[in-house]
């Protein structure tokens, strides 16, 4: 057995025909995983569970240790979009290829019915001649030596209609001896199981979910941050507020949690828009518009809503059917905000709790009549309230009025009460 033992601080990379094995501070190198026992190659699984990175590697091991020509571990979304590949000794050239035209081929398909946790005999399951005479065989299989494949379905990467798990490809000579391929993966496939889950708890926690939703706390406007679905995946206090006001834009419950607006047009402007964003988040180049305002049947400003695609996450192998944030919503209330300005100039001026409302829809923009209508009251009402702001404050006109309370600062928050959805709006339990 060869070994090639390695400082850990000196190990920046790894070998593509390698594995990698971690003793206390060392990292050992194994050079082939034909050489590697049974031990090594579960050690080189469960590193590869918690360094994403060292898949492909570890993949190499395994492929060796069967006896196979190559292997992936592949999911395959059920619209084609988020689905991924990550090879050991495949030609990249191709792997792109497949992803692009070639996913609804003989074998996935009759991997489909595989129960998660079996080993599959593809050449058992389908018409191998007929596939042998198709494109398929022609562009991926017969380049790369692939004869036959077993295939280990996985459950997380089964979910939401999809299909995944870890494929390894037979060359003609090695399928004579398929039966002993199978029951060494078999060997290896609890742990193959267990390592993959693992990388997904793995690649949440580094993705530090805390660290978003203090972030849009920390916002004093209504902050949402959509999923890859484009369901609402966290919301600050102030959203939650919001939407729950239902006026103009709500959270609409028909399939998943998301975002709709009132007006149809609107909401199709919207919902086009977080589509936008959740392709440029995936790496699509893509027009996008990021910002739109929304009226209000209460007659009211109409928010402004801006929508921001989130950039990758560092480790990103497990994106496709992750539930991390993809788009951050920032909905922006101008009478909400011009009320806040409006209270403390209550406290300076000693303004009465109408003449703050009618100060605060001056400094929004409307005038006396559409004030009148959204309160409810009479415009005379209206007029001699104002004519009260226009004393205390020592202004003249609406305009210098709306100035005043522009230039007043907002006072800081107390930060807001974390709140999260996971399919629901509610507040997180203290």
């Amino acid at each position: 057995m060869t070994l090639a033992i390695l400082p850990l601080l000196r190990l920046l990379g790894s070998n593509r025909n390698g594995a990698i094995v971690a003793f206390g501070g060392t990292i050992i190198v194994k050079t082939s995983g034909a050489d590697m026992d049974h031990v090594d190659i579960v050690d080189a699984v469960y590193q590869a569970a918690v360094r994403s990175e060292l898949w492909p590697d570890t993949l190499c091991a395994i492929v060796d240790y069967v006896g196979a020509v190559a292997g992936n571990i592949v999911y395959q979304a059920p619209d084609g979009r988020g689905s991924f590949l990550i090879p050991g000794r495949m030609r990249e050239d191709l792997n792109a290829l497949y992803l692009q035209h070639y996913t609804g081929n003989p074998y996935a398909r009759a991997f489909e019915k595989v129960r998660p946790g079996e080993i599959a005999v593809g050449n058992k399951l389908i018409d191998a001649e007929a596939v042998r005479h198709s494109a398929f065989y022609a562009d991926i299989c017969e380049p790369q030596n692939i004869f036959n494949q077993l295939f280990l379905p996985h459950a997380s990467l089964h979910e939401r209609g999809g299909i995944g798990g870890v494929a390894l490809f037979l060359s003609r000579q090695q399928d004579e001896h398929a039966a002993e391929a199978a029951a060494r993966f078999e060997r290896l496939s609890p742990h193959m199981a267990r390592a993959i889950d693992l990388s997904f708890q793995v690649n949440r926690i580094a993705s530090a979910p805390e660290l978003p939703q203090r972030l849009i706390d920390a916002i004093a406007d209504a902050a949402v941050l959509i999923d890859s679905r484009g369901a609402v995946l966290l919301l600050n206090a102030a959203a939650e507020t919001l939407l729950k006001q239902a006026d103009g834009i709500f959270l609409s419950r028909s399939e998943k949690p998301s975002l709709a607006a009132q007006i149809p047009e609107t909401s199709t402007r919207l919902a086009n828009a977080i589509r936008q964003a959740l392709l440029i988040a995936d790496g699509e180049d893509t027009p996008f518009e990021g910002a739109l305002s929304i009226s209000r049947p209460s007659g009211l400003p109409p928010y402004l809503v801006m929508i921001t695609p989130l950039a990758p996450t560092a480790v990103s192998i497990w994106d496709a059917i992750d539930s991390g944030a993809r788009v951050l919503i920032h909905i922006v209330d101008p009478e909400a905000k011009t009320r806040r300005q409006a209270q403390q100039l209550q406290h300076i001026f000693g303004l009465t709790e109408a003449e703050t409302r009618i100060a605060a829809l001056i400094g929004s923009g409307m005038n006396l009549p559409e004030i009148a209508r959204v309160l409810g009251i009479s415009s005379n009402t209206v007029k001699t309230h104002t004519g009260r702001c226009f004393g205390k404050t020592g202004v003249r006109s609406q305009a210098a009025l709306a100035r005043l309370i522009a230039s007043i600062p907002i006072a800081g928050n107390r930060p807001a009460t974390p709140s999260r959805t996971n399919g629901k709006s509610r507040p997180r339990q203290s």
